[in-house]
Order: C-alpha cells, then structure tokens, then sequence
C-alpha cells in the first residue's frame, strides 16, 4: 500500500521554489536585471503560496529545539552503524531543521531582492547605507540557498533517504517503509 506524503500543491511549491531559485542564480550575472526580477517574483509567488497555506493547514515541518540534537543523531546513523534512533513522525527532525533554516534564508532572499530592484534601477541611491546593506543581504543568503540546495541534494542521494525522492515526484511513499522509519506518523488520520 501507498501513503499519500506530499500533495500535489505541496510538490507544485516545492519545485516552483527549487526551480525558480536554481533560475535566479542562472540570472543573477546577466547585465539586464528584467529575466532575473521576473524569476524573482515567481519565486516570491510560490513563496507565497507556500507560507499561504502552511497558515491555513499549520506548519507541520516547523523545526523545534530538540531538533537540532535529534537531528545530528539521525545524521550521524547515515555514516555510523549502531546510533540508536527515537521512532519519528511524517518528519525527521533534520528535515525540520533544514525546512525552517532554508525558509527564512528564502524569506530573506525573497525580501532582499525586492529591495534590490531600487539598487538596480535607481543609480542615484547606490551609495545608501540601507539599499546598500540589502544588497549585501541579498547575496548572501542567496549563496546561503545555493548551499542548502547543495546540501538538499547531497543528503537527497544518501542510502537512508533515496526514498524520498520518488515522493518528491509522486507524493507517496511504501507503507512499509513508513511505519519502518516513520513509526509515530499518524497518517490513517490526516
């Protein structure tokens, strides 16, 4: 049997998000800035739509603070046999972590780049302080999302998680599997 772990406007955000960042950083050296703002705001548009109905249904993959301990655990079963793990939910606590730091460095980079069409198109204010800094802003954390799609891939291909790719594209995963290493996911019942 299959479990339904991604909808398909869950997929739908989640390659818009990939795709338009990987489009961005395709355009960020071209010397015409419009294919760039134009990808930017599709980015911006699934970012949206993303946060949009993570109110609206809650944000499940939200990080907490046990995470961070939790997840350098489950990280370290990749490469070291015998780490005990806690039985997770529909989550693991890495992905929770990444879900939440990726999010804000695209909230960053979303709200930077908005502010960066200014420094583009207004010469006059380059050498402001505030238009200044978001430009650095801006750079930097969209190096930051460069790193954390690096990072998304290399984990992504590890023995442990190549499952996760065909839900990436499906949006289901063998029940076996889930109740092996999902096992507190309640997914009868959502």
């Amino acid at each position: 049997m299959k479990i339904l772990r991604h909808t398909l406007l869950t997929r739908i955000e989640h390659w818009g998000i990939a795709l338009t960042g990987g489009l961005l950083y395709g355009t960020h050296e071209m010397s015409n800035k419009t294919l760039h703002i134009a990808v930017g705001l599709l980015f911006i548009f699934f970012i949206l739509l993303h946060i949009v109905r993570r109110i609206l249904t809650g944000f499940d993959a939200m990080m907490k603070l046990s995470d961070i301990k939790e997840g350098i655990r489950v990280i370290k079963s990749f490469f070291i046999k015998n780490v005990e793990l806690e039985p997770q939910g529909k989550f693991l606590p890495e992905q929770r972590v990444v879900y939440t730091l990726c999010g804000i460095v695209c909230i960053f980079v979303a709200i930077s780049g908005i502010l960066n069409i200014i420094y583009y198109y207004e010469p006059l204010v380059r050498n402001n302080l505030v238009i200044l800094t978001f430009w650095y802003i801006h750079h930097i954390t969209a190096a930051m999302f460069v790193i954390f799609f690096i990072l998304h891939i290399f984990f992504l291909i590890l023995p442990a998680n190549r499952y996760l790719i065909i839900s990436m594209f499906t949006g289901y995963l063998d029940e076996k599997y889930v109740k092996n290493k999902h096992a507190k996911w309640d997914y009868k019942n959502k």
